[in-house]
């Protein structure tokens, strides 16, 4: 597939400038820039979602695409089976009535190719783990012949065992000659699995290669326009370090089918973050604090004082705000503005006696906007026209306008660029010292080490271990979360 030429503009913005790529069979292909720089943009014109303004697409040999995209934001129906998610992908007939048992062994065969042979054709997708969702998406574009898949953030709220699930996927596909786009902010799977690199700033390729003739720090420098530093290995200059003082106390904590007896403290400064594969109940701690799960038993406590976690409302009252890990659903309103999804959970910091100040919201707006590094020129944008991290940025600065005693962040920057994540880091670190309470679950090990003091292990509902994230290596945590037993 070739990209040539291609310009796009919305508004007065040029999203796109002159972009020309050749895409091989054969390769997997990873396509990297901050958010804004024009990635997804691009891969919404190959796939037809948006028209370009100049330049043309073409197939190998001049002939058509058969290209499929697989949305960072699933597209797969829940409540549908898997055979009826698969079969409306190809749709090209109206048919009324549809012959099941003719379709079904190109329905099994795409299935197979995607690492899903074995799967219940008639059971719903909501009962599928996230990782087999996600192939599952992988075997529609599959049953629809396209010759070019392109991934948009795959494996950005899967564990490490799922991920390499997804990458063994991709690998068999390449070895069968399609073509895999490829878009991350993980770059160590770039290097781990990418043929091919090409890297995008401000709506135009700065470079584009074979992987070997990069190294990590000169794709991050292209990324960015400049050398980036990690927030690990800066110096927290001027904070405070953490204190003894216990800040939040977490004692007993269950939830039926989910976890149990889960125990730990937070002390004033510190970032604590917890760590579990998918179903391992860590995610669902953190979800329970923010007041959606129902609690067994258990008590949790801000400076000694009982907290209520019945309900969203009520642990909001209690001072706890929450960024989850997915923000169409729980964390941005996709029609409202920047502002007023900014503004929304802090109405009394914008009105007065009922009545919204415009100039107070814009203001408020544009100061969180500025602390999680969004453009605050942008801040009167329909979030739903953001790419996916600035999304999630959004979400973030909406929970920071809050002023919250407890911050608690489910995979706080799925989807977000490395310049982009070091800023939130600062923000969170920042804050933590500010004595707010900051818990987070990752599945991201770098992100657990750049952003935390300590890490609490999770394996099928219990606690594993609980210690200062600097004292244990990669190899004791993942084999913690993978066995349950303490390195």
């Amino acid at each position: 597939m070739q990209v040539k030429g291609i310009s796009k503009t919305f508004g007065g913005t040029r999203a796109l400038e002159n972009v020309s790529i050749d895409f091989y069979a054969g390769e997997v292909h990873a396509l990297l820039g901050e958010n804004g720089a024009g990635k997804s943009t691009l891969m919404k014109v190959i796939a037809g979602v948006h028209s370009a303004d100049e330049g043309e697409l073409v197939g190998s040999r001049g002939q058509e695409l058969d290209v499929a995209m697989v949305f960072q934001e699933l597209s797969v129906v829940p409540e549908m089976s898997v055979r009826e998610n698969m079969e409306i992908s190809r749709f090209e007939n109206r048919r009324v009535f549809v012959d099941h048992r003719a379709l079904e062994p190109g329905l099994r065969s795409a299935l197979e190719s995607a690492g899903l042979g074995d799967l219940d054709l008639d059971m719903p997708v909501e009962a599928l783990p996230l990782a087999q969702r996600q192939l599952l998406e992988i075997a529609r574009g599959l049953y629809a012949d396209a010759k070019v898949l392109i991934l948009d953030e795959p494996t950005a709220t899967l564990s490490d065992i799922e991920i390499e699930r997804v990458h063994g996927v991709v690998r068999n596909l390449v070895e069968q000659g399609h073509g895999i786009v490829y878009i991350t902010h993980r770059l160590g799977e770039v290097f781990a699995l990418a043929d091919r690199i090409t890297i995008m700033r401000s709506g135009t390729v700065v470079a584009s290669a074979p992987t070997a003739n990069f190294t990590m720090n000169e794709v991050v420098t292209m990324m960015l326009g400049h050398e980036h530093t990690s927030v690990a290995a800066e110096p927290v200059g001027g904070l405070p370090p953490v204190s003894d003082r216990r800040r939040v106390g977490v004692h007993g904590l269950s939830a039926a089918h989910q976890f149990t007896d889960v125990s730990f403290e937070i002390r004033a400064g510190e970032v604590l973050t917890v760590f579990g594969q998918i179903g391992s109940g860590a995610d669902q701690v953190i979800r329970a604090l923010a007041g959606f799960v129902n609690i067994a038993s258990g008590t949790v406590a801000i400076d000694g004082e009982k907290v209520h976690l019945n309900s969203r409302p009520a642990s909001q009252a209690d001072g706890i705000a929450y960024v989850s890990a997915d923000r169409t659903v729980e964390g941005v309103f996709l029609d409202s503005s920047v502002t007023g999804n900014i503004s929304s959970g802090a109405l009394e910091k914008v009105s007065r006696r009922g009545l919204l100040s415009a100039r107070r919201e814009r203001r408020l707006a544009t100061e969180y906007a500025g602390l999680v590094a969004f453009d605050t020129e942008r801040v009167g944008m329909p979030v739903g026209a953001l790419s996916g991290g600035n999304q999630q940025k959004i979400a973030i600065a909406r929970a920071l306008a809050t002023s919250p005693r407890v911050l608690v962040l489910n995979e706080p920057t799925r989807g977000v660029d490395v310049g982009a994540r070091a800023e939130i880091y600062k923000v969170i670190r920042a804050l933590a010292h500010q004595n707010v309470a900051v818990i987070v679950y990752s599945s991201d090990i770098v992100e657990l080490r750049e952003l935390g003091d300590r890490v609490i292990t999770m394996f099928r509902g219990r606690v594993v271990g609980d210690r200062p994230i600097r004292s244990v290596d990669d190899a004791a945590l993942l084999s913690e979360i993978l066995h349950g037993v303490a390195a």
